[in-house]
């Protein structure tokens, strides 16, 4: 589904990723692990449109999408739910999720979408007339994957979607990741919580330093020193 191939970003005169080079097969979940600084939201942001990479390609398809713009990017399927959530604070729950399916028409397929993610997220149909700054932290995580969803993603870049949450909300919010991928949606998970993500995930791969320092099938590497060693930045 999704290739990038020997990635390199700078800032300036710093260089942020030295070409990365992962995968993300259709109907996968995907971890990209690392510490603080790695490079992993860097690399989300270019397979979203935000950034252009300075080398190195992308394809999603077998089709070249590097450089391509946001609007490009969410129509061709690729939804970036970004770390910090980023809901709209004075728009209700509804109107949120809506904005989330802004490029599609208004018609029964959009109301059947907001069912499923209510099917997922009961409690933001508890709580559809209330503004998204009333909500708690993990009620604002559930809003954002709810309105990434709106978007009808085939491929889901999920930045930190634990960041600040109680851990019993984190366990129930990737339990649900799990359940959205097995209804058939691709995810790229950027996750600090390695334990959790790779608990999810297929395969794996660990950033440092703006390189890829380690990848394999998740359960293979989740006991490896080397996995602990990288993402201490040992």
């Amino acid at each position: 589904m999704l290739k990038l191939n020997n990635i390199h970003l700078n800032y300036n005169h710093i260089q942020a990723l030295r070409g990365v080079s992962l995968e993300v097969p259709d109907g996968k979940v995907v971890s990209l692990l690392g510490a603080n600084g790695a490079g992993k939201s860097s690399t989300l942001k270019i397979i979203s449109g935000l950034l252009p990479p300075t080398r190195g390609s992308i394809e999603l398809n077998g089709h070249a999408i590097q450089g391509k713009s946001c609007s490009h990017m969410v129509k061709a399927g690729i939804i970036h739910c970004p770390e910090g959530r980023r809901v709209f604070p004075d728009f209700t729950v509804e109107e949120n999720l809506r904005i989330g399916a802004y490029r599609r028409p208004a018609d029964q397929e959009v109301e059947d979408d907001m069912d499923r993610v209510f099917t997922y997220f009961p409690r933001l149909r508890e709580r559809l007339r209330q503004k998204a700054s009333t909500l708690s932290g993990g009620e604002q995580q559930m809003l954002a994957i709810g309105r990434s969803l709106m978007g009808k993603p085939k491929l889901l870049l999920l930045d930190e979607p634990s960041l600040g949450i109680a851990p019993k909300l984190v366990m129930e919010i990737f339990d649900i990741l799990k359940a959205i991928n097995e209804a058939g949606t691709s995810i790229l998970l950027v996750e600090q919580n390695a334990h959790m993500a790779i608990k999810i995930s297929d395969y794996s791969y660990v950033l440092e330093n703006g390189r890829i320092g380690l990848e394999g099938a998740s359960q293979e590497i989740k006991d490896s020193p080397q996995l602990k060693e990288l993402y201490l930045g040992g």
